[in-house]
C-alpha cells in the first residue's frame, strides 16, 4: 500500500488508510519509496512469519516535508488503534547521523503539546548507527519510530543519500572528488533490477539500515498479528 500526501485528498486518503496500517514507513521522495519497497520485500523472504503485518508507504515529497508528515500522521493515530510502527527514512546529506536524528526529535517535541505526542530519547539500534529508535506516546499509547538515515559513511562523498547504497549494491567505484552518488547512479530502475536480483543477504549488506529498521518495527508489531505480513 502507498499513500500519496500534499494532494488534497491526503488527509482523506490517510483518514481511510491509516486504520488498515500495522506499519507507516515514511521517504523522502518517490524513489526512495520505490528502492524501500523493494528491500522490504527481499526481507520477508527470508524473514520468519511475523504475524498480520500491514506496511504503507508514503512519499512526503521532499525532506522539508517529512517533519510536517510525521506530525499529520501522529495526530491522526488516535483515530488508529491498529498502527504500532513509523519509520522516517531521511537522507544524511552533509548532517551527521546525530543531527539528523536530532532535527525529527526537535519537530516533534516542538508541536508535543498541541498533538499531545512525548518523544523518549533517541536509542541507537545496538547494531548500526544509522538507525535510532524512539518510543513516541500519542495519548497514552506507545508508538515505535525507527528513524532510518541513508548515506555511505564508508565512501568519500560530500552529500550522502540513498544512492549511495545502490552504487555500493551495484559494485560502482568511487572515485575521487565524486560529491554525491546521484552522479554514480543516474537510472534507478536499474538500482531496482539489482535489488529484485540480489538475494536478501547481498541487499541487506549494501542496504543495512533499511532492514534492521524493518526488522525492528515488525518484530514489535508482529507480537499482537495473526497472518503474514503485508507490503
Amino acid at each position: 500500500m502507498q499513500l500519496k500526501p500534499l494532494q488534497d485528498s491526503f488527509y482523506d486518503i490517510v483518514q481511510r488508510k491509516l486504520p488498515r496500517l500495522d506499519v507507516l514507513v515514511l521517504c523522502e521522495g518517490r524513489s526512495d519509496v520505490e528502492v524501500a519497497k523493494e528491500v522490504l520485500r527481499g526481507v520477508l523472504e527470508v524473514a520468519e512469519p511475523l504475524g498480520g503485518v500491514s506496511v504503507g508507504f508514503t512519499d512526503c515529497e521532499g525532506i522539508g516535508n517529512v517533519p510536517t508528515m510525521t506530525n499529520v500522521v501522529l495526530s491522526l493515530a488516535r483515530v488508529s488503534r491498529r498502527l504500532r510502527g513509523l519509520a522516517v527514512v531521511i537522507d544524511a546529506d552533509e548532517y551527521s547521523v546525530d543531527d539528523r536524528v536530532r532535527g525529527v526529535v526537535d519537530s516533534l517535541t516542538s508541536r508535543g503539546r498541541e498533538l499531545g505526542v512525548r518523544v523518549s530519547v533517541p536509542q541507537g539500534s545496538g547494531r548500526l548507527d544509522q538507525v535510532y529508535l524512539l518510543e513516541v506516546s500519542v495519548d497514552r499509547r506507545c508508538l515505535d519510530l525507527a528513524v532510518a538515515i541513508s548515506g555511505d559513511f564508508s565512501a568519500p562523498y560530500r552529500r550522502r543519500c540513498l544512492e549511495d547504497h545502490c552504487a555500493k549494491l551495484m559494485g560502482l567505484r568511487v572515485g575521487a572528488g565524486v560529491e554525491s552518488s546521484k552522479r554514480l547512479v543516474t537510472d534507478m530502475g536499474e538500482c531496482l533490477r539489482y535489488i529484485r536480483e540480489r538475494g536478501a543477504e547481498e541487499v541487506c549488506r549494501a542496504f543495512e539500515h533499511l532492514c534492521l529498521a524493518f526488522q525492528l518495527l515488525l518484530s514489535r508489531a508482529s507480537r499482537s498479528s495473526g497472518t503474514l505480513p503485508k507490503a
